[in-house]
This record gives C-alpha cells, structure tokens and sequence, in this order.
C-alpha cells in the first residue's frame, strides 16, 4: 500500500516538474520532450490513482463486511445465551411446590383478614396491598386466572364473575400505583 502511495507521488511530482520545465524558457525540442513526459507522467499518475481507489474501496468495504459480521456475530451470541437462559427457566417463573404453597396460604391469610372488605377500598396499609398484588401476580403467572379466583379468592362457580371483577380491581389497582 505505502508503494503504491509513493509511487503515485513520484508521478505527480514528475508530471508537475516535467509541465513546469516545458514553461520554462527552453529550445523548442526541450519543450516537446516535456510537455511529452508530463503527459505520459500525468496518464500514469491517473491509472495508478485508479487503482488505489480501487483498493481503498474494497478496504473499505471489507472493514464494513468486518464490522457487519462482528455484530451478526455478537447478536447470535446474545440470541444463543437468550435460548439458554430460557430452556433453564422457560417463559413464566415456576416455584417449587412449597414455595407455591406458601404463596398461596399467605394470600389466603390476606385475603381472610377480617380488615379486608371486597366491595370497597381496603382499610389494610399500602405495603400489604402491595404484597398481596405481587402475591396475586406471582401466582397469575404460574398458576393462571381459575386458580386465583378458585382457591385464593374463593370465588369459583356462581361468584366467578364477581372473583373475575375482583381480580380485575386489584390487578389495575397495582398497575395505578406501578407496583
């Protein structure tokens, strides 16, 4: 590559002096010889541009390949550690069955808790509406809606649809407060 750049320089600098000399006061065949050499000079000078321009692209372009394969790479990397992590867990967290029992008594004790009036906002503090929010969540996505309005709200058969409202209420009441 240097080559090719001082080559190409020692053609300019050749084709400028040679046009320089013809200009100057010299015999007639001086000037013609000048004038002849600049002009070979300066045809060479444009063929070897073309060709570092042409190198300089494909360098160029091979640096873009490069790059677009270092990123391919890295995201199918990303993707790959992505597919992992999901065999491992799968899509919804899963609990063990006595950490889900333990969930699902203590929603029950929330939910039993003589302070906790179904039809109108609970008198019970904020952290444990937000624990029994998260609680409620939690379960959702590992057990689903039936079992939450059967066995944590009690509200299976008949009162589905008040449990279904009820689940609603509190599922957006967590969303209102972004817990």
């Amino acid at each position: 590559m240097a080559d090719r750049w001082l080559k190409t320089n020692c053609l300019l600098a050749s084709a400028t002096a040679f046009w320089l000399t013809a200009l100057s006061p010299v015999p007639a065949i001086a000037k013609g010889v000048s004038y002849s050499l600049a002009l070979v000079a300066s045809v060479q000078l444009v063929q070897e541009s073309r060709r570092l321009i042409i190198q300089d692209a494909r360098r160029a372009a091979l640096a873009a390949m490069n790059q677009e394969l270092e990123q391919t790479e890295f995201a199918l990397h990303t993707q790959q550690q992505e597919q992992a992590l999901y065999e491992v867990y799968g899509d919804a967290p899963t609990y063990p069955p006595e950490v889900k029992e333990e969930l699902t008594i203590s929603l029950e004790h929330l939910y039993k808790e003589p302070s906790a009036d179904r039809t109108e906002e609970t008198s019970t503090s904020t952290s444990q509406k937000k624990a029994f929010y998260l609680a409620i969540k939690s379960l959702l996505e590992v057990s689903g809606e039936t079992y939450v309005i059967e066995k944590i709200l009690k509200m299976g058969g008949r009162q589905w649809d008040e449990g279904k409202r009820l689940l609603q209420q509190i599922l957006d009441e967590g969303q209102q407060n972004e817990w």
